[in-house]
């Protein structure tokens, strides 16, 4: 209710389209910047996975990917927030985010960062990922591969 005015504005879509430009803008970057085409920045699920492609492996994209499926489709299945579906449910997204915090470190260790960066590209994607893209920060495959994991 308190926000109705604000999101019919069309100052606020304006600028939501702004930052949405800008942020595709520093994934184009980044991409460019791992040896990966910029175009693959725009396509909403293919990024994710040349991210994947860029700091891990791809099959594990997959393993995400469909634990988030799984895990939208028994949450829907539920009505109640009992019962075995709904536990399921939970447990499935709590092994995709950490599949995508362990994702983001290894984005963020593969550009030359540590945990912190990480964490901030975990909590604050739109705006980390525009800091990778246009900063100085270079690609460093050979540190993704030391990581053991």
């Amino acid at each position: 209710m308190f926000l109705m005015p604000l999101i019919a504005s069309p100052v606020f879509w304006v600028l939501t389209v702004i930052w949405y430009i800008l942020v595709v803008a520093g994934a184009w970057m980044m991409f460019q910047k791992a040896g990966e085409a910029g175009w693959k920045a725009i396509i909403p699920i293919y990024n994710m996975y040349i991210v994947y492609k860029i700091c891990w492996n791809t099959s594990l994209f997959w393993v995400w990917f469909g634990i988030s499926v799984f895990a939208a489709v028994f949450r829907f299945q539920t009505e109640t927030t009992t019962g075995f579906a709904y536990i399921f449910s939970m447990v499935l997204s709590l092994v995709q985010m950490l599949i995508q915090v362990t994702c983001c470190y290894r984005l963020s260790f593969a550009f030359g960062h540590g945990l912190l960066y990480g964490l901030g590209l975990c909590f604050f994607p739109f705006i980390f990922t525009v800091i990778l893209g246009f900063g100085s920060s270079a690609y460093q495959p050979w540190r993704t591969n030391s990581l053991g994991f």
